[in-house]
This record gives C-alpha cells, structure tokens and sequence, in this order.
C-alpha cells in the first residue's frame, strides 16, 4: 500500500489502498478500515465500502479535511478504534499524512499526553502536524481540551 507505516502494534496508516490490497487485509489479520476520504477527492475507490465488508472487515467512513474536522468526526474516529473487535484497523486517506494525524490524536488521548507529547511522539513517529500546517492548529486545540496528559 502506498506509505504504509506500521504505526502501533495495531494500527497501519496508508495512503489509498488498492482493491486487490483491499481484499487482502482480512487475510493479514485485519479487522477494520477507516477510511479518511470524501467521495469526491480524485483515486477514491467507489466499491470500498462493499469490498471491504465482503472481505469480513468493518468499514467507516469518516471524510476529513482542514474545512471538516471537527469534534463529532474527531469522535467518530476515536469511537470507531474503540469499538470491540476494531484492532488491529487500517487507517487510510489519499497519502497517509491525514490517517497519521488523526492516529497520532487517538494516541494522544488514549496514552494521556501533552500536546508536547504527542508533537514529540508524533515527530519520532514521522506523523505529526506540520507547523504552519491546516490540521496543526486544531490538532493542538484538540488535545489541550480532550487529553487528561493536559490536567496533570
């Protein structure tokens, strides 16, 4: 899959998958795919969702961008990794810096870091938002409100 990046024991991010990469997921053990895209972004797999769920894998679809984020899509995404049976999961968007991004949020909140933190894990991990970059700002926002790592 294009940039792929084992992030955790349980989560790889990528960029779009293939259909036959699709396919194959069931078969490496995994159990879902969230998808970061909107239907209307150019190389968007319209059959993904079906794919995916004939595969045997859970599927949700949770579009993203710098004019979309926002706590209930934030929340759906981390409900979704939290789910029973979610792990190990697929994390995709059109390159994988979205999937990273969002990733790197869920680990902030789930390990309870700072956003200093989660910038330097981020950083070593080669996810996290760019200075200056769209999601930065909220990302930062995020986990300043969200993350107990921020109330110690």
């Amino acid at each position: 899959m294009k940039n792929a990046s084992q992030v955790t024991e349980n989560i790889l991010i990528s960029g779009q998958p293939k259909d036959s990469e699709l396919q194959q997921l069931h078969e490496k053990g995994y159990k879902t795919v969230i998808n970061l895209r909107s239907l209307e972004e150019c190389g968007v797999v319209d059959s993904e969702e079906r794919i995916v769920e004939d595969s045997g894998l859970n599927y949700a679809s949770i579009p993203v961008s710098p004019q979309t984020i926002n706590e209930t899509k934030v929340g759906r995404f981390l409900q979704a990794l939290a789910t029973k049976d979610a792990l190990p999961a697929v994390v995709h968007c059109g390159g994988g810096g979205r999937a990273g991004i969002m990733v790197l949020l869920h680990l902030a909140i789930t390990q309870k870091w700072s956003v200093q933190q989660a910038l330097a894990q981020g950083e070593e991990m080669g996810i996290a938002p760019a200075p200056g970059s769209p999601y930065r700002k909220y990302f930062e926002e995020y986990v300043k409100q969200h993350s107990a790592g921020e109330r110690r």
